[in-house]
C-alpha cells in the first residue's frame, strides 16, 4: 500500500526554526470532500507520518475523502503540552489554509474527523477534547489515554518479539535539550525506534511527557476531562490482548464518555494485539460508516 502516495506535502506550523509537515491525500474525483486528520503512533516518542496504514490510504478512493498524515515534535524534547498545540495547529492549518493549496471546492474543511492508532489516538482524543471548534467526529484506535495509568506507571515486558534497549543507548533520544524531531524510522535503522520499549520498561512514560504528577497530567488524563470539556461522537477500537498499551485505557475513556452521554461505539476485540489494523487485508466497514454519517 506503500504505492499510493500523497498528492502533496506542506508545511503546517514552523516553531524555533523546526518545519512540521503533513502528507495530503486527495481521491481522484469529488468535490467538497471531507477531511480525515490521521496521527501516527510511536508513545509520542517516536514515529512519523508515512506510517499511515493501508485502510487509511485506501479510504481516500474508497469513500472519496481527503486524508491528512501529519507529524509532529517528539517527546522528551517538547512536552505533551507543546505536542497538543501542534495539533490544534494542525486543525487551524487544515480550517483556515490548507484551501489554498488545493483545487478551488475540492475539499470541505468545515467537515474534519480526526484519527490515529497508539499514541496518535491519544492525540485524537485531545482534539477531541480541546480544539475548537471540534471535529464533527473522532475515532481512536488502541489509544493512550492517561499516562499515569496503571499500565504506564508499572514496568511492563517487552512486546511482539523486540528488545528492550539500555537507558546509555536511548540517552541521546532523553536528552531534552537536544533539537526537536518531528519522525523517527524503524528500529533497525534508526535507534530512536527503541524508545516506546525504553519507556514501558522503565515505566516512566509522564515524566517524558514533562507530567510526573498528577496535578501536571491532569489536562491530560482524558477520562477526567470529558466531563468538562466534552467530546464529539467516537468510534473506538481497542483489543483486549493488547500488550503495548493496556485496553483499560480505552475502558475508562469509553466509560466516562458513556456517562457524560457522549454518542459513542466501541470495537472491544477479543484476543487481538497492538497492530490490530495494520495488515494490508484489514477492512472496517462500520469504522468508516460511522465516520461517514458524521461528516
Amino acid at each position: 500500500m506503500a504505492s499510493i502516495k500523497p498528492s502533496k506535502t506542506l508545511t503546517y506550523k514552523t516553531v524555533d526554526g523546526v518545519e512540521i509537515p503533513l502528507d495530503l491525500y486527495l481521491p481522484s474525483t469529488g468535490k467538497s470532500v471531507g477531511v480525515l486528520l490521521w496521527f501516527h503512533g510511536g508513545g509520542l516518542l517516536q514515529g512519523r507520518r508515512d506510517s499511515c496504514p493501508p485502510h487509511v490510504r485506501k479510504a481516500v478512493e474508497k469513500y472519496g475523502i481527503a486524508v491528512a498524515s501529519a507529524d509532529y515534535r517528539l517527546a522528551p524534547q517538547v512536552s505533551v503540552a507543546d505536542i497538543r498545540d501542534d495539533v490544534l495547529d494542525c486543525i487551524k492549518f487544515i480550517r483556515e489554509e490548507l484551501p489554498s493549496h488545493v483545487k478551488p471546492h475540492a475539499i470541505d474543511v468545515s467537515r474534519l474527523a480526526v484519527s490515529g492508532a497508539s499514541a496518535g489516538g491519544y492525540l485524537t482524543l485531545l482534539a477531541g477534547l480541546y480544539a475548537n471548534p471540534k471535529p464533527q467526529v473522532i475515532l481512536p484506535i488502541y489509544a493512550i489515554t492517561d499516562p499515569l495509568g496503571v499500565f504506564f506507571t508499572n514496568p511492563q515486558p517487552a512486546f511482539m518479539g523486540r528488545r528492550i534497549p539500555s537507558k546509555e543507548e536511548m540517552a541521546e533520544y532523553l536528552d531534552r535539550n537536544a533539537v526537536p524531531s518531528t519522525s523517527s524510522g524503524q528500529p533497525d535503522v534508526d535507534p530512536r525506534g527503541h524508545m516506546y520499549m525504553y519507556m514501558l520498561a522503565s515505566a516512566n512514560l509522564a515524566e517524558l511527557y514533562h507530567v510526573p504528577t498528577a496535578d501536571k497530567a491532569e489536562p491530560f488524563r482524558v477520562a477526567r476531562n470529558i466531563y468538562q470539556h466534552r467530546l464529539p461522537p467516537m468510534y473506538c477500537v481497542h483489543g483486549d490482548a493488547d500488550t503495548a498499551v493496556g485496553v483499560e485505557q480505552s475502558d475508562e475513556v469509553v466509560g466516562a464518555a458513556l456517562g457524560c452521554g457522549i454518542e459513542l461505539k466501541y470495537e472491544r476485540l477479543h484476543g487481538l494485539n497492538h497492530f490490530l489494523d495494520a495488515g494490508e487485508d484489514y477492512e472496517n466497514e462500520p469504522f468508516y460508516s460511522f465516520m461517514m454519517k458524521h461528516l
